[in-house]
């Protein structure tokens, strides 16, 4: 079984029935049903992170590097005024992630602890400078996006992503491929072999594993899926800028991933969903919105050692 954990499989088919039925009571106000989207392709993107921390063992400041490249390959490979078929170029986005990440991956491994966090973030911040200062690139601004991209396959169309339910369900769909492929990879050989070297890496070795290999392709998958987070969110909004690079984007996904809790992976998707809707919730109640959602995230994190999906697990798996 996939989902191994009782808590996992409540909070799991309690999410999804919900998030199916969601749109169906918010059809008549779009900004709801972005903002849920948003949530979700968030969602995606913390799993990712949530993945090579907790358990690639992989702490990284600099995630968000793929999280804008995601967007950014997308305005430069494709026609500015023709609308291109989303999954052929999301492949081509996935492809030259996946290249660009084994690429960095393969310096930034070569590092551990503090050092891999302080090589990965600056490696961003390299990433966001060079964006912010290059106007082919639209500088601070970014790029545009005018044409969404048609859904077709084989002559079929299902979704209109000009239609906010339509790609509510698409990043619904990205939520569940995501959370489907990192649990059978964590299920498999490849991933314990992973997880024994993160918590004993000597003894790993020791038994024949190339552990930098391992850790290696598991950094490439973790990227790969930050940049397709990246794509929809960029899709979403029309827009990408170097403010997707930040370091700060990197630092808030890890905040939501410990929220949920560490390594759970289902609780990047309850990460996401409290730390959005806490700040929308202080947003609208005080200017000072920012020292409300610290002293909530402070709180929650004293209170909740193991995040929300380690304290449910603690009522339900008794």
């Amino acid at each position: 079984m996939i989902f191994e954990k009782r808590t996992e499989r409540i909070v799991l088919a309690i999410f999804f029935v919900i998030a199916l039925c969601l749109p169906l009571f918010l059809e008549d106000n779009s900004f709801f049903v972005g903002k849920a989207t948003t949530v979700l392709i968030l969602a995606v993107f913390v799993m990712s992170l949530d993945f090579l921390v907790g358990r690639v063992g992989l702490v990284t400041l600099g995630h968000a590097l793929f999280y804008g490249l995601g967007g950014y390959l997308f305005v430069i490979l494709t026609p500015e005024y023709e609308a291109v078929n989303f999954w052929i170029y999301a492949l081509y986005i996935l492809a030259v992630s996946a290249l660009t990440a084994l690429v960095v991956g393969v310096v930034v491994l070569r590092t551990s602890g503090i050092y891999f966090i302080m090589i990965t973030l600056a490696i961003s911040q390299m990433a966001y400078y060079f964006f912010f200062d290059s106007l082919e690139f639209g500088g601070n601004d970014g790029l545009f996006i005018f044409m969404k991209p048609e859904t077709s396959i084989f002559g079929l169309s299902f979704l209109n992503l000009d239609n906010p339910s339509h790609f509510y369900y698409l990043a619904l769909l990205a939520v569940l491929v995501t959370l489907l492929a990192i649990k059978i990879i964590l299920r498999s050989r490849f991933g314990r072999i992973v997880e024994a070297s993160r918590l004993n890496p000597e003894r790993t070795e020791a038994l024949g594993y190339n552990i930098f290999a391992f850790r290696l392709i598991s950094y490439v998958i973790g990227s790969t899926l930050a940049a397709y987070a990246g794509l929809l969110f960029a899709l979403q909004y029309g827009y990408v800028n170097p403010q997707f690079m930040t370091w700060e984007m990197s630092g808030t996904a890890l905040v939501m991933s410990i929220l949920g809790g560490l390594g759970t992976i289902y609780g990047a998707i309850l990460g996401a969903i409290t730390y959005e809707g806490l700040q929308y919730l202080f947003e609208h109640m005080s200017e000072d919105w920012m020292l409300l959602m610290g002293g909530a995230i402070i709180l929650m994190v004293l209170l909740l050692r193991k995040g929300l999906a380690g304290y449910l697990e603690k009522l339900l798996e008794k």
